[in-house]
């Protein structure tokens, strides 16, 4: 009984090691040379440059603006009815809560930009402001300001 208990499991580990490497051999994936990797990269339209073509290319200067612009934020002074001046400031899509506080300061309207901007997202209104054009006087509080710009 022993014999044949021990017979078997050595047949079933030689079946087992022939069947591995059997699969093993067909499933390996040919490497690709250099040449045939640039082929096929062409053929998917892709430009493939050589370290010389690559050194040889101009360098591209960093910009300082966003990738996406936003449009410029337009600042206009306003006479109103009472005779005090308000600023109307159009905010454009694309802007940041940053970009929206240095607008309102260039125009006077908050003295501190980042401690409004800080304001802004404790109290989480940065995400709730809309874009369009809005008019504000220089004595606003922040409550009010907030007010205008989430409308």
């Amino acid at each position: 009984m022993m014999k044949q208990s021990i017979r078997a499991f050595g047949l079933g580990l030689l079946a087992s090691a022939a069947a591995l490497s059997f699969f093993d051999n067909i499933s390996k994936e040919e490497t690709m040379t250099n040449e045939e990797m640039i082929r096929l990269l062409e053929e998917q339209n892709y430009t493939v440059l050589t370290d010389d073509e690559m050194n040889e290319q101009p360098a591209i200067p960093e910009s300082k603006e966003p990738a996406t612009p936003a449009e410029e934020e337009n600042i206009e002074p306003v006479e109103s009815v009472t005779g005090k001046k308000e600023m109307t400031i159009t905010i454009a899509s694309g802007m940041s809560s940053a970009d929206i506080v240095k607008a309102l300061e260039n125009a006077g309207v908050i003295e501190d930009a980042q401690s409004f901007n800080a304001y802004l997202k404790e109290n989480k209104y940065a995400s709730k402001l809309q874009i369009g054009t809005f008019t504000f006087s220089p004595n606003m509080s922040n409550e009010e300001i907030v007010s205008i710009l989430i409308k």
